[in-house]
């Protein structure tokens, strides 16, 4: 093939502009972004007291407390790697900063590193939990995802403890590689629609859904996961796992990954489900590359 001649025009032509609206699960919400519903849910925003990751999981054990006064036959399991031979977690950050000519940052895997930057939709984490530990069919009765932040530092208007905030976790549509997957990539070889996932049409890489929504903390923060475990165990949604972003006014720096040496700094899903025969047993226990989670 030989080609001529090659012209470029002086302007840039302008992106369509995109008409996707999110449903926010577990609402009646629907909304552009995540900036439309922090708005949204500003006015409901209170200063948060700090926690620890053992006073979460302390309130998170009184509940399930409560769940099995009527409830005897529920379970409470633990999802984080390192604890009880687990190692379901992947994790990985897609920098899909502008410009177009960002081709280094957008090209690079993140898969291994212990820390990374959790902040917009263009530079954050995406996270799976592996959850087949999990009987299908089984109801799920609470779940809180937590993220420990692995530094202090606040930029003017963006300090959780002061300023109101909101992050989401938005489902992914790909099986991505944790060792491969960057902003043009899922997998080697294998692209999204639209750089960084961002394609919401047909066979998106992304559900235009938010499962989970709430404002970030410092230095834990922790989000109600109920709808979330719902989509990916009731048989209706493959499990690739979410992106967590937020609308700018938490920026946290660096979170700690599945890699951390600080096995209770790592990102933990805590999950109370009810299977739907309790008392017909469950499903056989995962192989040891993503060995069940401590289930009491």
């Amino acid at each position: 093939m030989r080609v001529d001649a090659i012209r470029l025009l002086r302007e840039k032509t302008p992106a369509a502009k995109s008409a996707t609206r999110f449903q926010v699960a577990g609402t009646d919400l629907e909304v552009a972004n995540v900036r439309e519903l922090g708005q949204k849910l500003k006015a409901q925003w209170k200063k948060p007291e700090p926690l620890t990751v053992d006073q979460v999981e302390g309130e998170f054990q009184a509940r399930y407390a409560r769940i099995r006064e009527e409830r005897p036959k529920a379970v409470r399991a633990t999802f984080r790697d390192g604890e009880n031979g687990y190692a379901g977690w992947r994790d990985a950050h897609i920098n899909s900063h502008g410009p177009d000519t960002n081709t280094q940052a957008r090209a690079k895997n993140t898969g291994a590193r212990e820390t990374e930057e959790a902040f917009m939709r263009h530079r954050s984490l995406l996270l799976r939990v592996d959850l087949s530990a999990i009987p299908q069919g089984s109801t799920i009765l609470a779940a809180r995802f937590i993220l420990v932040a692995s530094d202090a530092q606040f930029e003017k208007g963006r300090d959780p403890r002061v300023d109101a905030n909101l992050w989401v976790a938005e489902p992914c549509n790909r099986p991505w590689v944790e060792s491969e997957v960057n902003a043009y990539e899922h997998a080697k070889d294998k692209f999204w629609k639209a750089v960084g996932g961002m394609h919401y049409g047909d066979d998106p890489d992304f559900h235009p859904v938010y499962l989970a929504h709430g404002p970030g903390n410092a230095p834990v923060s922790t989000w109600d996961f109920v709808e979330a475990v719902k989509f990916w165990t009731d048989g209706g949604h493959e499990n690739h796992g979410f992106m967590l972003h937020g609308d700018s006014y938490h920026y946290m720096g660096r979170a700690h990954n599945r890699e951390s040496k600080e096995i209770r700094s790592r990102p933990a899903l805590l999950v109370v489900y009810e299977p739907r025969d309790a008392g017909c047993g469950t499903r056989a226990s995962p192989s040891s590359s993503s060995a069940g989670p401590l289930a009491r």
